[in-house]
């Protein structure tokens, strides 16, 4: 359940043109498990049901938050600047009750009598997150971009796991004309607290839910993008876009070995950040055609901060074609080949072992639009 409220007001004065914007924001959630693990076998080709289990012999909990976030934020023009300090505050109460399940320990793994209460835990976060960010318009197709704002992320209800906080910071370049477009921003993330979460995808060995401290982290990268009509004149379109990102993600602080982490050395590198990708695709439009053909390259990188012997993934490159035709309004068709050199890469190492990108696809299908 979620009740939100966003009022705003404007005013101008000696000060600039004033956009103010106030927001109220409260949440609740539930997430309610009563699972049983089943068990079937193999049979000429079909799966049969061996034991469909006790209910509550794969999990029986519930899991509660509650949120609140009230922000502030004032657009502010002056002359040839435009300044967005922002302010925001969240209080979250998170709780989870546990029931058992365990053989031995209980008749049945579905009650929820207080007799049954395996644990019960909670954890509650308050922050308060400023920002500002600041435009300048050099011309009328020139602008200049900064801005430093506080992130977080909010932990588990697991007790003791502190928020993931980072100071954010953002230096760029815009470029507008009615031929090109580019893009440059350096960007900077400092992380006070790296928050690694249990997930049934994580493949590590650690209970879903729960969440750990990844210390302090430093991520810094720089990212160019640009689009051009490379034909003007041609009577038709043929749109390029280009989008390179580097990033340089690395622990500051050493970490005993942790279930989720690993044991972390100051200057391992943060999992799964690629240090470089590249994005390009190229296409022809006339209406009532058009087709695209995009290529998206991204680097190796390490599933473990230690970096060992099949603790990385493989440099990847995909090629993607894509065509639609409209036929009325209303109604379009597409086809689509997606990874047309069927490129076989390791892309992930989690769970539970080497997992390959998706190979040559194809597609034909028909978009209506009402």
């Amino acid at each position: 359940m979620t009740a939100d409220t966003r009022p705003g007001v404007s005013s101008s004065g000696r000060h600039g043109l004033h956009a103010l914007r106030i927001g109220v924001r409260y949440h609740e959630d539930e997430e309610d498990r009563l699972q049983r693990n089943s068990s079937y076998r193999q049979e000429s080709g079909m799966l049969r049901l061996d034991d469909r289990g006790r209910l509550g012999n794969a999990g029986n909990r519930i899991q509660e938050a509650e949120a609140v976030a009230i922000f502030v934020q004032d657009r502010i023009d002056i002359g040839e600047w435009t300044l967005t300090p922002g302010l925001r505050y969240e209080a979250i109460d998170q709780r989870r009750t546990r029931y058992e399940i365990r053989a031995g320990r209980t008749e049945n793994p579905a009650a929820r009598a207080a007799d049954n209460l395996r644990s019960s835990r909670t954890n509650r976060t308050e922050i308060v997150l400023p920002g500002i960010g600041a435009l300048y318009r050099l011309n009328g197709r020139t602008t200049l971009l900064a801005g430093v704002h506080k992130g977080f992320t909010a932990p588990s209800n697991a007790p003791g796991v502190r928020p993931e906080e980072a100071l954010n910071y953002e230096l760029g370049l815009r470029l507008r004309s009615p031929v090109v477009q580019f893009e440059a921003v350096a960007f900077l993330s400092d992380y006070d607290n790296l928050l690694g979460e249990c997930t049934s995808s994580s493949g590590v060995d650690c209970e879903v839910g729960d969440a750990f401290n990844g210390d302090a982290v430093t991520v810094r990268g720089l990212e160019l993008s640009t689009a051009l009509d490379i034909a003007p004149n041609a009577g038709f379109a043929v749109p390029l876009e280009v989008v390179y990102t580097y990033i340089d993600g690395s622990f500051d602080t050493d970490i005993a070995d942790t279930d989720f982490f690993g044991d972390v050395r100051a200057g391992d590198p943060v999992p799964y950040i690629p240090k470089h990708q590249l994005y390009a695709t190229v296409g022809v439009s006339k209406e009532p055609f058009s087709g695209h053909l995009s290529v998206n390259h991204v680097d190796a990188v390490c599933v473990r901060a230690s970096c060992g012997e099949f603790e990385t993934t493989d440099e990847s490159l995909t090629l993607d074609l894509a065509a639609n035709y409209q036929l009325t309004d209303w109604v379009g068709i597409f086809a689509r080949v997606e990874n047309i050199a069927d490129a076989d890469d390791i892309v992930g190492r989690h769970p539970y072992g080497a997992r390959p990108n998706k190979g040559r696809t194809f597609a034909l299908g028909v978009d209506l639009t009402w």
